[in-house]
């Protein structure tokens, strides 16, 4: 180590963290005196309340959550009152547990809290910790440090819980033994296969057969209530056309941003230290260095601070207020590569080398392209803003949206006829059908509210025309009336041959014969394992499921999912073993039955703590 030197350097860091703290805890005590709305109370778990931004901001990192984990699923199909009430259970969940590991004594610091948020890569600039980067990644998600700092509080609680609770668990060989001989179980079976597809290609209808079954289902082949909207569609795209940017604009905008840059030079310091040296060992480590013996050997060899002489000495950059003042003065005093005289500081004596040189630049050639974009940006955005109270107010009571449209140098477009159920466009977002079937917009004609669609996409809607559910001829429906007919037809006889095939298989004969009787393709399976990918999924997943008590087959039959008639006999079943498991397969196997085990008992005590508590929603 630096020895004096890098213990007050450990004492600075720690009065660092300590000073973060306080800006985490104090810089959101504006979250205490907010009101409106979001601070309303939604949901009382044991006298602890919990308001409705907290369940909103919960019901967003979890929509979040469920788009990153479909890629392509449309957000519109994401909806905030689909996911309210699984987000409401985890809440109580996540309340209730960190409820008793406080009872019980436990709790975090807010210096915990924020040395884990300094190491946080999200809030770095440069490889420091950046105030400012921080407030505004949690302000983007709702939080105020107050309430961001809790939470963090929160899920360490809970994690100390759950890992207090997990780290408990054992595995008894019993219990192996057990799992080794379902997991290692092997079946060895046949099955045959009636496909419905010739069946149901074979299928001939008469006409009659075809109007009986439209008269008995006519019910099936009704349309449902529509609607037609017109609507107004406001977006940032859409008012990009026109906006520019002047070099004049730019060039201020450059000048105002230059005045707060950083230009200061940093230079990265190697060194040797000697800690309490003779004048002998001075002058011996000097003469090497004036002999141009390598600086980093030199530091490996006589450096007294381990913590940088197996790196040849480097200390990384500093920007002149890093070190001792003494050692900052000799620094600055280098050229690249060039090594100092001995230098004292109260950590020892230092022969200090200057490595590299950086210099932050900030020129208008390579900064005009990303301030043109910021420029523009900040146009949209303020005309995105104006345009939208614009259009909350024009079509409050508006008889036309054309007419608004037309004020607003917006287009007023029409929608394709589209049910409850949805259509193309708007229409297929949740909160554009809710409004279009509303009686404020279907029965007093009314235009709706401005509509969020996210993203910074709004519509206001109208009704165009409301079209009601009739009756479908059958010549609009044939064809799906022939294709409904015929599966049905063909599940019939599918039916009765399957029976009999089946009836033959439970007789005696052996899937084998049967199947070659009656022409069919049949399988047989040897020694198969439930996560066997080499044979049917389907058929597997149907004969791991039956159960074998005698030495006698056991027979099934069953549908694909395609249509198809399946018949399974199920020969033999063979237990695993665990001693036939290799060391990591065994390790793998206590692993998985551990993280059951834990998973189980921490669902089954946060099961019991809900259970006992007093919420009110």
């Amino acid at each position: 180590m630096l020895d004096n030197f890098r213990n007050n350097m450990r004492g600075i860091a720690t009065v660092i963290v300590v000073l973060i703290g306080g800006i985490f805890a104090f810089s959101g005590t504006g979250s205490l005196f907010l009101s409106g709305p979001g601070v309303e109370t939604e949901l009382v778990v044991n006298d602890e309340k919990v308001s409705a931004l907290s369940i909103q901001q919960a019901i967003g990192v979890e929509k979040r959550r469920i788009l990153s984990a479909n890629e392509g699923l449309d957000p519109a199909l994401v909806d905030d009152e689909l996911v309210r009430p699984s987000v409401v259970q985890q809440i109580i969940g996540r309340k209730v547990i960190a409820q008793s590991a406080r009872e019980q004594g436990m709790g975090i610091s807010t210096k915990t809290v924020s040395e884990l948020l300094i190491e946080t890569p999200s809030f770095h600039t440069d490889g420091r910790f950046d105030q400012d980067v921080y407030q505004y990644t949690i302000r983007q998600q709702g939080y105020t440090s107050a309430t961001f700092i809790e939470m963090i509080k929160e899920d360490l609680l809970i994690q100390q819980v759950i890992q207090g609770m997990t780290a408990t668990n054992f595995v008894t060989q019993t219990e192996l033994a057990a799992l080794a001989g379902l997991t290692e179980q092997t079946r060895d079976y046949y099955y045959l296969t009636l496909p419905i597809a010739p069946i149901m290609s074979a299928v001939q209808l008469s006409e009659d057969q075809i109007d009986a079954y439209y008269q008995q289902n006519k019910a099936q082949y009704q349309t449902e209530d529509q609607v037609v909207i017109d609507y107004i569609e406001l977006n940032a795209g859409l008012l990009t056309a026109g906006k520019s940017v002047t070099p004049e604009q730019i060039q201020a905008r450059f000048e105002q941003e230059a005045e707060s840059v950083d230009t200061a030079i940093s230079r990265q310091a190697a060194h040797i230290l000697l800690a309490d040296p003779s004048a002998e060992a001075i002058a011996e480590v000097q003469a090497r260095l004036d002999a141009g013996e390598d600086f980093a050997a030199l530091a490996k060899q006589y450096s007294e601070d381990v913590g940088s002489a197996d790196t040849g000495g480097d200390l990384g950059y500093s920007s002149g207020d890093t070190f001792p003042e003494s050692f900052e003065a000799a620094l600055a005093a280098l050229e690249v590569g060039q090594v100092s005289a001995a230098v004292e500081t109260d950590a020892g004596t230092h022969f200090i080398k200057l490595l590299d040189t950086q210099v932050q630049t900030f020129e208008l050639a390579t900064e005009s392209a990303r301030i043109e974009q910021e420029l523009l940006t900040e146009q949209v955005d303020n005309a995105l803003v104006e345009k939208l109270e614009m259009l909350k107010e024009l079509s409050f009571n508006a008889e036309s949206l054309a007419v608004v449209a037309a004020d607003l140098d917006l287009t007023a477009q029409v929608s394709s006829p589209f049910s409850r159920a949805g259509g193309d466009g708007v229409a297929a977002y949740p909160a554009v059908i809710k409004a279009a079937f509303s009686s404020e917009v279907v029965d007093d004609k009314y235009a709706s509210e401005v509509l969020d669609l996210g993203n910074d996409r709004y519509v206001v809607i109208k009704l165009n025309e409301s079209i009601s559910a009739r009756q479908k001829e059958l010549s609009e429906v044939r064809s799906a009336v022939v294709n409904a007919l015929s599966a049905s037809t063909a599940k019939q006889i599918i039916a009765e041959q399957g029976a009999a095939l089946l009836a033959s298989v439970e007789a005696g004969e052996s899937v084998e014969a049967v199947a070659k009787a009656n022409a069919l393709d049949w399988q047989v399976a040897l020694g198969v394992k439930r996560n066997d990918r080499a044979v049917n999924p389907e058929v597997l997943n149907a004969v791991f499921q039956l159960q074998m008590a005698a030495e006698n087959a056991v027979t099934e039959d069953f549908y694909a999912r395609n249509g198809d008639y399946v018949v399974a006999s199920l020969q033999k079943v063979t237990q695993g073993d665990v001693a036939t498991l290799s060391v990591a397969q065994k390790a793998s196997l206590i692993y998985a039955a551990d993280s059951i085990n834990g998973s189980r008992l921490v669902q089954a005590y946060q099961a019991s703590l809900v259970a006992r508590a007093e919420i009110k929603q």
